[in-house]
């Protein structure tokens, strides 16, 4: 009988260790890249200065002072004790507003991503397994990547903006319309990794047996296809969270996003342009988006070399 014990799960004393999870073994690679920690840091810091934030800062974020005196004697003040970044044109808080328009920011990033994300394995895996559909799928990536991404959202919201927010009211029905949008129009990268990762994959020897054992399509790829991607669509979507932030940011600041008395990021570029004698106002939300965005590409970068086998343990 062979000795199946490897040399690294036996300790100096001759005691055998429990073998190491998959989960350290990646987060002790992942901590290793300088880069992604900073930006964890950074994205973690962002994300409780928008969640936590508004429980320590009650200023006002939306409505303005209906008096025009104290609106006049208010607006476009400096940092102070009473507001640290200032206020805006029409008197309100930047703070607050920057933490209102932070969680909106992020949680398009977030959710645009995850339609993305669910939208192109689902094609990617589809293409990959059955040959059938592989060349129609395909095309129709192709389709979708020769199409200007910002004139296409464009032209989305202004043909359907109204309806959608007519029917779910302004401000959730611009967020639905901005977040179907974002994702219907980002999921080709993420289809063409998977479709790339599954026709490796279904060469292999334990695809290869599971069917030739009968075992259904569906089974083979939720069992066995789908846990073997996840590790490139998770760096995608790192990635694509930074890119719908833009996209929206950019939409806001063009004025097809969110209204303009509601802010987020980009609504407070756009607001701050027409105002560039105060400049702070636009450097707040600007930096806090060249933040987010470095800070999430980082973290794609960390995962990427943590995920990949051939690195780990370098």
């Amino acid at each position: 009988m062979t000795d199946t014990t490897r040399p690294d799960d036996v300790s100096a004393e001759g005691v055998i260790e429990a073998p190491r999870s998959q989960f350290r073994d990646v987060w002790d690679q992942f901590r290793t890249h300088k880069g992604a920690m900073v930006g964890l840091f950074v994205l973690v810091s962002l994300i409780a200065f928008v969640l936590i934030g508004p429980f320590l800062w009650s200023a006002e974020a939306l409505k303005v002072d209906p008096d025009p005196a104290k609106m006049m004697l208010g607006r476009n003040k400096p940092p102070s004790w009473d507001h640290p970044l200032g206020t805006d044109s029409v008197s309100l808080d930047i703070l607050a507003r920057m933490m209102l328009g932070g969680k909106v920011s992020l949680a398009v990033g977030l959710v645009a991503m995850l339609v993305a994300v669910f939208l192109g394995t689902f094609i990617g895996v589809l293409a990959g397994y059955f040959r059938r559909l592989d060349g129609p799928l395909m095309r129709l990536t192709d389709m979708f990547l020769s199409m200007p991404l910002l004139p296409l959202l464009l032209v989305l919201t202004f043909l359907y903006g109204p309806w959608v927010k007519g029917m779910l009211g302004v401000v959730m029905g611009s967020f639905v319309l901005i977040v179907v949008g974002i994702g219907l129009t980002s999921w080709m990268t993420v289809a063409r990794i998977v479709r790339g990762q599954v026709l490796a994959l279904k060469e292999r020897e334990f695809v290869l047996a599971a069917r030739s054992i009968g075992t259904p399509a569906r089974r083979i790829i939720l069992r066995h296809i789908l846990p073997n991607v996840l590790s490139p669509v998770m760096v995608a979507a790192t990635l694509g969270i930074a890119n719908a932030i833009i996209t929206e940011s950019v939409l806001s600041f063009l004025g097809q996003g969110f209204p303009p008395d509601f802010p987020t990021w980009g609504s407070m570029l756009n607001k701050a342009k027409d105002n560039l004698t105060y400049p702070m106002q636009m450097i707040w939300p600007g930096l806090a988006i060249s933040l987010t965005v470095l800070s999430v590409n980082y973290i794609g970068d960390g995962l990427r070399d943590a995920l990949d086998p051939r690195i780990r343990g370098r």
